[in-house]
């Protein structure tokens, strides 16, 4: 059985999938006496249905795509650990104080603030690992070691952990039984929260806070009655990705695992970022340094660990793009926890695939980078043409991380170079003329709220063990206890979310370009996303 999750005509012979026969029909004329290539699979007992044909992409040659761009990760991965190990001893007694606000502080305002707080719940660890470098003052450390209360925070954040870890997977199963009510629940909670928002603003007297709530309010509304029509094209697509996502449930595992690499990447990069800057300006425990610090340098920095950020994040999405087209087309090699089609897709992103993830990866993080020294500079000087180029940069950010992640799919399913795969996924799209539907946000929503549901039943949950435990005698104390409850939850729950994201991201590309396979292999959920599709979208959608 082929391992690939592609297939091909040929223009002869009938498509095999799974030892079933796809019928395939010679091309047929239009009224216009145009030749068409067309299939034709039976809905039902009076509805046959004939599907344009795509030109269907194949398993590209086992080869490492990109190579160059890989060995450029690699190489600056080993640059930072030089610069971590030859300047970190040299710092003085005030670095490590340094490296753990650089750890706190670091990415805070974008989808990578999660980090931050994850990072301070492991501040403990840091401080373990990084005193044998960084010598501090032993009564301090003392004082930490007598501290009864770390013990109580290390077990309550343990606890945290594992209870999070627990409701994010029953998470899934609520998700995929209650989609559509969960959609429909979040533009009714945009609408309200807009609409208090307002109510405060009026009571308060603040007529702005009132001006912007009531505006919030009123695009809200317009924005549910606009979409509202669609909540079942949303739903379908959630379910079929979570049921793909369910029966591969190893992905989790590369998922969570990959916040271990963030973490260890970011205690990596904040020791050689603080050392480096340190001694090579001659910086003291206050930060004051000599001589003024070379914003290229800097910039260089931030391109590392933003790069770094995004080959991790990436790497599991293209696993979990490989896995899925393995569950879409051969579902028996897709079908456990620890299935083939899990591990193969893991391999082929860390080794075929690295040097397209590498690549793809680079091009956000320069622009996060040049967005991050932008906001440095807007500190120094809040000037209206900086805002402007901030505001530009974000623009061209989120459209590149747009196009990375339908272009990533492709890598992931058919093992294209990065240019390759961004220019067949695009073109796939407006053959059949779905650009309009590939912009819907609305599981985006659902995925979030989800998360952020997790979080605050983990941190109810953490405050009650908290006061159990008798850790409320210092004040103050249970509202840290709700929040180490609410950053964990969300964090874990996020983590398998954007799994999910993944595999509705693939979920359409494979149905675009492989719905007879889709209706073959899993019938009841092809006849419910073809009846919700026709509904949501029916100019675009003709299958």
């Amino acid at each position: 059985m082929s391992q690939q999750p592609y297939y091909a005509h040929g223009g002869k012979a009938p498509v095999v999938v799974q030892g079933t026969a796809v019928s395939y029909n010679p091309p047929v004329a239009d009224a216009a006496g145009t030749t068409v290539p067309v299939n034709t699979y039976n809905h039902g007992p009076s509805e046959p249905l004939q599907i344009e044909e795509v030109q269907k992409q194949e398993a590209q040659p086992k080869r490492c795509n990109d190579v160059g761009w890989a060995i450029l990760f690699y190489a600056h991965v080993v640059v930072m650990a030089f610069f971590a190990g030859k300047y970190g001893p040299q710092m003085n007694g005030g670095g490590e104080r340094r490296l753990m606000e650089s750890l706190e502080t670091v990415d805070e305002g974008d989808d990578r603030a999660h980090l931050g707080f994850v990072l301070q719940a492991f501040s403990m660890v840091v401080t373990s690992v990084t005193s044998s470098v960084f010598p501090r003052d032993t009564t301090e450390s003392r004082a930490l070691e007598e501290n009864g209360e770390m013990a109580g925070i290390s077990f309550l954040v343990a606890i945290t952990f594992l209870i999070g870890s627990i409701l994010s997977t029953f998470s899934l199963a609520f998700m995929m039984k209650y989609a559509a009510g969960l959609i429909k629940f979040g533009l009714i909670f945009n609408i309200i929260a807009m609409g208090l928002m307002a109510l405060a603003g009026l009571l308060s007297g603040a007529l702005g806070m009132a001006m912007m709530g009531g505006f919030g309010m009123a695009f809200s509304a317009y924005y549910a009655c606009k979409v509202w029509a669609r909540i079942p094209f949303a739903a379908s697509n959630l379910i079929t990705a979570s049921t793909s996502v369910k029966s591969n449930f190893g992905l989790s595992f590369f998922a969570y695992t990959s916040l271990f690499f963030l973490v260890a990447w970011s205690i990596l990069w904040a020791v050689a970022f603080t050392s480096t800057i340190s001694v090579t300006y001659g910086c003291d425990g206050d930060g004051q340094c000599e001589s003024q610090p070379n914003g290229f340098v800097i910039f260089l920095f931030l391109v590392s660990y933003f790069w770094s950020h995004q080959v991790i994040k990436n790497v599991v999405h293209v696993t979990v793009a490989g896995t899925v087209g393995t569950w879409w087309f051969s579902p028996l090699e897709a079908s456990s926890c620890c299935s083939r089609g899990v591990r193969d897709s893991f391999v082929r992103s860390i080794t075929y695939s690295f040097g397209s993830i590498c690549f793809g990866s680079l091009i956000v993080a320069i622009i996060e980078a040049a967005k991050e020294m932008l906001h440095l500079m807007r500190e120094q000087d809040d000037g209206a043409l900086m805002c402007i180029a901030e505001c530009c940069l974000g623009c061209l950010e989120a459209i590149v991380e747009y196009f990375n992640r339908w272009a990533f799919v492709y890598v992931g399913l058919y093992g294209f170079t990065f240019i390759e795969a961004g220019k067949n996924v695009i073109q796939l799209f407006k053959s059949r003329g779905w650009t309009t539907i590939i912009t819907d946000n609305l599981i985006d929503n659902v995925l979030f709220m989800v998360s952020i549901g997790v979080g605050l039943i983990t941190g109810t949950i953490s405050l009650l063990i908290a006061k159990l435990q008798g850790l409320d005698a210092e004040e103050g104390f249970l509202g840290v206890a709700f929040v180490i409850g609410l950053v964990v939850g969300f964090m874990l729950t996020s983590i398998l979310m954007g799994v999910v994201g993944s595999a509705v991201n693939t979920v359409i590309v494979c149905y675009a370009e492989a719905p007879n396979e889709f209706q073959t292999n899993h019938p009841e959920l092809s006849a419910d996303m073809r009846q919700s599709w026709r509904q949501a979208w029916p100019t675009e959608f003709k299958y």
